[in-house]
């Protein structure tokens, strides 16, 4: 018997309240000055290191990585003249051979918290779900979660790109806030609309819709000489990308929301009525909800802003 799952107040609504913070501070930071900018990002790199890690149960070495490198792609992109977004390839090449240096030192261990093998005379014992798993397996794991991990810190820096070293004919602050602004209302709309009961497929295009407008409105209200063409542009491109990865997230946690078959031969469904999400999980699953988008979404806003017309 399977228990359907069905939305609750908790965990519905942490992903829109937590990415309208995160865009908040960081449209705030954004209007403020580039360095205001630089310690948002250099947060939200933190707590994307936690989060993907925990999520996916790296060990603390990974995080330490992740967080470390994106930490180095911001140090980079201040330190080059111009601020340009390229300034942090050599980082992220850097990175990639730590993570994968770090993974071969794991294997030299024979397991990663896995049980000792049993005597060839004795017959091996029932193995529990959360004894471990091979060190291969683990390793290999371990491998994907920091690369794609330094990949996604990185990516975050394409806001303090665009801020820092714009050099075209709209405002680079309002730029970025008209991109933030984007992220921000794709993905609480969706989620709201799929917290409603409409289904991602349409919630999300309503999503893009509402951001769409809100870009154009606020280059309407022409803050500091933006157009209404550049706040459309620019919120469009962070709401097609944020919206897009903020629908493989919610597949992916539909995906995951089979647990193990308990006594009785019920399966119990994460967030189902009558269970309750661990605390941890509902704030790794809200900053991972928020902060993902956001960090894909910036690659195009920065290549959107920097071709803006005047």
């Amino acid at each position: 018997m399977v228990t359907p799952a069905r939305p609750n107040g908790a965990g519905s609504l942490a992903v829109p309240g937590a990415v309208v913070f995160v865009a908040g501070l960081a449209i705030t930071a954004a209007a403020l000055a580039t360095w205001a900018l630089a310690v948002v990002v250099a947060v939200l790199q933190l707590a994307l290191a936690w989060a993907w890690s925990r999520t996916l149960r790296a060990s603390p070495g990974t995080t330490v990585l992740i967080a470390g490198w994106a930490l180095l792609g911001d140090l980079s992109l201040s330190l080059t003249h111009g601020h340009p977004y390229h300034a942090i390839v050599g980082v992220g090449g850097t990175g990639v051979a730590a993570v994968i240096l770090y993974q071969l030192g794991l294997r030299r261990a024979v397991t990663l918290r896995a049980p000792s093998a049993p005597a060839p005379s004795a017959p091996a014992p029932p193995v529990p779900a959360a004894a471990g798993v091979p060190s291969s397996a683990r390793v290999s794991a371990e491998l994907v979660t920091g690369l794609s991990g330094i990949v996604l810190g990185l990516l975050l820096t394409g806001y303090l790109a665009l801020r820092a070293g714009h050099s075209g004919d709209q405002p680079a602050d309002m730029v970025v806030i008209a991109g933030l602004l984007g992220v921000a209302v794709v993905v609480a709309v969706g989620r709201l609309g799929g917290w409603a009961g409409l289904p991602p497929p349409v919630a999300g295009p309503i999503g893009a819709l509402v951001a769409g407008a809100a870009g154009a409105g606020f280059g309407a209200l022409n803050p500091s000489g933006l157009s209404t063409v550049a706040g459309l542009a620019a919120a469009a491109a962070g709401a097609v990308t944020a919206g897009l990865v903020d629908l493989v997230l919610i597949r992916s946690r539909d995906g995951r929301s089979v647990g193990a078959v308990h006594p009785g031969g019920v399966i119990q469904v994460e967030g189902a009525a009558g269970t309750s999400r661990p605390s941890g999980t509902v704030v790794t699953g809200a900053l991972l909800g928020a902060v993902v988008p956001l960090a894909c979404a910036a690659p195009l806003v920065y290549l959107v802003g920097r071709h803006l017309p005047g």
